[in-house]
């Protein structure tokens, strides 16, 4: 069980989201960063889709009022016991009660999993206990749905484990080397195109690709603003649906990427869709960070995808094989 002592920037319970509500204008929400969140919940031995808790650029305090395993995944933001003891991510950990976790915001990149980034995430075992709305338990601050009385976590909430008291998760880590998080890659990201090019003048998509852009202190979880030398100006068309990814166009030329809180509708045409296998790499991207774009084809966005989440499901399938080994393995001892 963990009391939240300080929030920091912005705290608050996420799952997969709520995906297919987007006809009654309510976004699909979620973690901003799917592969950081689900690998929290896999450490955690938590079913697939377990609310966990998703950090911003840290300032968070947390205070174990009884002993609990705690699993780490995403971004590096400084994660440390209140003894200085560091805490990395990808791995899972024993919180005694009494002691605290803070989230300093000062990356320390020591662990082969660390990189610097916007969001952690935090698990515990088995999950969170929280209520649905609309079948999900992720935060919707703007419409007060999900979480915790449908806000972001403040000050003396209290987070409470699925299994209280089950710590054998605790030593578990994340094999980097079978699956790297995706935002240590490099390369710039993949983009399919996307439905409103006849608005738009003849190879905007290259000039979008040839453009070096870096992600504006405005963002936030509805989207991701782009600043840069401006493309053409985006007019205004027939409002049209949207979903996470869509790579807009607005009468300043700079495009906005429609993120995860973001409208469901829109009037900007959109240029491309940035590929799912990419957007674990767009929730960890921070203010003032460089990102260029590619084009890609839908088919090879789809392979990229599933060959990504056959390489996830691979060490998740690793880690779930050792844990039964060491249950068989304790049985035999006892």
């Amino acid at each position: 069980m963990l009391r939240i002592e300080r929030p920091g920037l912005l705290l608050t319970i996420q799952d997969r989201g709520r995906p297919g509500f987007g006809h009654l204008g309510v976004p699909p929400s979620g973690a901003c960063d799917p592969w950081g969140y689900a690998a929290a919940n896999v450490l955690a031995d938590a079913a697939a889709g377990s609310p966990a808790i998703e950090l911003t650029l840290g300032g968070a305090e947390l205070l174990a009022e009884e002993t609990c395993a705690i699993s780490l995944g995403g971004a590096d933001l400084g994660a440390e016991r209140d003894d200085g003891t560091p805490l990395e991510p990808g791995a899972t950990y024993r919180l005694p009660a009494g002691a605290r976790i803070r989230f300093t915001g000062r990356p320390r990149m020591n662990g082969s999993a660390s990189f610097a980034g916007a969001r952690a995430y935090l698990a515990l075992a088995g999950g969170i206990v929280a209520d649905r709305v609309l079948g999900s338990a992720s935060t919707l601050a703007i419409a007060g749905l999900g979480g915790l009385e449908g806000r972001a976590l403040g000050t003396g909430d209290v987070l409470v484990p699925v299994r209280p008291g089950d710590l054998s998760a605790v030593g578990r880590r994340w094999p980097v080397d079978g699956a790297p998080h995706p935002a240590t890659r490099g390369d710039p990201v993949g983009f399919v195109p996307g439905p409103d090019l006849r608005h738009l003048p003849p190879a905007i998509e290259d000039r979008l690709a040839g453009a070096a852009w870096t992600v504006s202190p405005s963002s936030d979880r509805a989207g991701l603003r782009l600043e840069g030398e401006p493309l053409a100006p985006g007019r205004e068309i027939l409002s049209h649906p949207v979903v996470p990814g869509s790579i807009q166009l607005p009468a300043d030329g700079r495009p906005i990427i429609v993120f995860v809180d973001g409208p469901t509708i829109g009037g900007y045409p959109v240029i491309g869709v940035v590929a799912r296998v990419d957007h674990a790499r767009l929730g960890q991207l921070l203010p003032g960070d460089p990102l260029t774009f590619a084009p890609m084809n839908r088919t090879a966005a789809r392979a990229a995808w599933h060959e990504q989440q056959e390489r996830f499901g691979r060490v998740g399938r690793t880690l779930g094989a050792d844990a039964i080994w060491d249950d068989l393995a304790g049985d035999a001892r006892g």
